[in-house]
């Protein structure tokens, strides 16, 4: 099957350059030598179809290569004026070359005359022939080149436009979830009868809470030391709803210019006890550290009833955020009975 389908690709291959041979040397030969036919110099219409078609397939195929090139170089969107003047002179010199060599080939091969005699013999006509030709050639390529880039560019921008509204969507969403809101309530209720001073500062922690999302949830980035302190109240929180079924520990010493996702930390929380049993016979560990460059937040996997490994809806959002912000992904691991998220910590100077 491999073999079938690279010998019909090698087949179109071939098929393509058939066609450019002859619909390019056709097009070069009728322009600038119809009055051969007029003449019925058929050999000799022939004999430069020929080098024509030869002559345009060999600038179509070291053009499309050289644009391709710079392409990985002088990128449209970056610098289009550079890239057209870049582009157009290496062509052409490009092409003059090319053109020279077949033309040498050819007299050489053909009539036996001398490079020099050839240029004499052809004159002018022949190199401004090779630079029209490029010019048409390459405003084709330039053109269809700048078409793409922009189209991908604008590809680009709607898919990140949309990943970010499904973020924003998702952090909305988490602000009012009613899961959370019905469990933290519930624990308050039990708190007023029980012990007053801890409903006090239960309602305290889940008012920072909520406050912090709806603060930030139009920012891209939010400092570390504001994120760590959001995810102590939410963990607070956790704490008195779970009691010793959850073990939170966390060890991240914060820099000043560190940042992450807003909520970054507390839906990668959100996600570890929605997903996992929590039990006195069975305790939830969560662990939140940093190394280097990345926050490891880290859970016990001991998931509930007949759940697969689930990462939630919020983790995709967070994966296409750092994405769109600086191209990086979180690192995802189940192993030996656990569930870890790697997240790259950023700078709040390199937004």
């Amino acid at each position: 099957m491999a073999n079938r389908d690279a010998s019909w690709t090698r087949d179109l291959r071939w098929k393509s350059l058939l066609k450019q041979f002859l619909l390019g040397g056709g097009a070069i030969t009728l322009t600038f030598g119809w009055y051969l036919l007029a003449e019925g110099e058929w050999v000799e219409f022939l004999s430069n179809f020929t080098v024509n078609g030869i002559l345009w397939v060999l600038i179509g195929i070291g053009s499309g290569m050289l644009v391709e090139w710079l392409d990985t170089k002088i990128p449209w969107l970056e610098a289009p004026a550079k890239r057209v003047v870049v582009s157009l002179v290496l062509m052409v010199l490009y092409s003059l070359v090319v053109a020279m060599l077949v033309l040498f080939l050819y007299a050489g091969l053909v009539y036996g005359i001398a490079p020099l005699q050839a240029l004499r013999n052809v004159g002018y006509t022949f190199p401004l022939t090779v630079v029209l030709i490029t010019l048409f050639v390459g405003t084709f390529l330039h053109g269809r080149g700048f078409f793409l880039a922009w189209k991908a560019s604008f590809k680009e921008a709607e898919e990140h436009k949309r990943a970010a509204l499904a973020a924003k969507y998702e952090a909305l969403k988490n602000q009012v979830n009613p899961h959370f809101l019905f469990n933290s309530f519930n624990v308050l209720s039990n708190l007023v009868y029980k012990d007053a001073d801890l409903a006090a500062e239960f309602i305290q922690q889940l008012s920072k809470v909520y406050r912090y999302v709806l603060e930030t949830q139009q920012q891209e980035l939010i400092s570390l030391e504001q994120e760590m302190e959001m995810l102590k109240a939410y963990l607070f929180l956790l704490e008195i709803r779970f009691g010793e079924s959850l073990k939170v520990e966390t060890a991240v010493d914060v820099e000043p210019t560190d940042a992450v996702v807003p909520l970054t930390l507390q839906m990668l929380a959100e996600n570890a006890v929605k997903h996992n049993i929590a039990s006195k016979k069975q305790p939830l560990h969560l662990s939140i550290t940093r190394q280097n460059g990345t926050l490891t937040i880290k859970n016990s996997l001991q998931l509930k009833g007949n759940q697969q490994t689930s990462l939630g809806v919020g983790l995709p959002n967070i994966q296409e955020r750092y994405r769109y912000l600086c191209g990086q992904s979180l690192e995802v691991k189940t192993e030996n009975n656990t569930f870890s998220v790697k997240v790259p910590i950023l700078q709040l100077n390199e937004q």
